[in-house]
């Protein structure tokens, strides 16, 4: 068999690098080995053998058994499981930083050109990713939903979301039809960080969600047949939701801050003519 050539390059893809990838299915392929044993098979030079299996031993994938000579042997491949789920967190970290910087490259190219930043996309992924990208908000979460569509796959996105919301403790206040059904939703969930605003006589059904925050509004629809989602970046768009959404809500027929609920157990409440 030949032994210089990579037999699995999804090793190189979890972060191994050619050469360690390389030693490292030696190693399992031919058992535990002297350094200089590795040099012809693997085509590298013997003082690079010897840097990669240091580098193998320092990532967990590579034991040292001292004696007459040191011999090397790979540990259980399930180790290679912590380079993946490293990966994995690096991905996440790179995620965030790419919304962040996204979000702020918009901002810019709204200032050039006058326009609004409008990202389209398809799906219930589609959607978790256009509604996660509201974690980054520097400020509170403004949205208007239809509780009867969170449901099925969505249920889950929204339970996901949540639960990173609260970790992250962004104040959310939403709006919403005041019905038993969306009462016996949220008395379901008392989230913390969250004020819902129940609205006699507004639409109960309607198959959306919207979001707002930082110059920013969300479109989720979200309907058996096709989910789609809108994000639009713009300052004006912004403000006159904001402004529909704050008229609605000095009208609600009842607002509960759940936080204050989750804290001391008393509901509190306020009717349509508070401030």
């Amino acid at each position: 068999m030949q032994h210089n050539t990579l037999h699995f390059p999804i090793l190189k893809e979890i972060g191994l690098s050619e050469n360690e990838a390389l030693i490292y299915e030696l190693l399992v392929e031919l058992g535990p080995n002297k350094a200089s044993d590795l040099v012809d098979p693997s085509g590298i030079g013997r003082g690079n053998v010897y840097n990669v299996l240091q580098q193998l031993q320092a990532k967990g994938l590579v034991i040292v058994r001292e004696g007459k000579f040191q011999i090397y042997e790979a540990t259980d491949p399930s180790a290679l499981e912590s380079l993946l789920e490293r990966k994995r967190e690096e991905m996440k970290q790179t995620e965030s930083a790419f919304s962040l910087a996204l979000r702020d490259l918009n901002s810019h190219f709204n200032l050039s050109t006058g326009k609004p930043a409008i990202q389209i996309f398809e799906g219930l992924d589609g959607a978790k990713k256009a509604l996660h990208q509201s974690l980054e908000s520097k400020k509170e979460i403004l949205t208007y939903v239809d509780i009867h569509a969170i449901n099925g796959l969505a249920a889950d996105i929204n339970k996901g979301y949540l639960k990173k919301r609260i970790e992250k403790k962004i104040q959310k206040r939403l709006l919403v039809a005041d019905v038993p059904e969306a009462h016996a939703f949220f008395e379901n969930q008392k989230t913390p960080f969250t004020k819902v605003a129940f609205v006699k006589d507004y639409p109960e059904q309607f198959a959306t969600a919207m979001e707002m925050y930082d110059n920013t509004v969300t479109y989720l629809t979200l309907n058996k047949e096709k989910n789609i989602s809108v994000i639009i970046r713009d300052p004006s768009i912004y403000a006159f939701h904001k402004q529909q959404f704050e008229f609605l809500w000095n009208r609600a027929s009842q607002i509960i801050d759940y936080a204050a609920l989750e804290i001391d157990g008393t509901e509190k409440t306020r009717g349509s003519n508070a401030t």
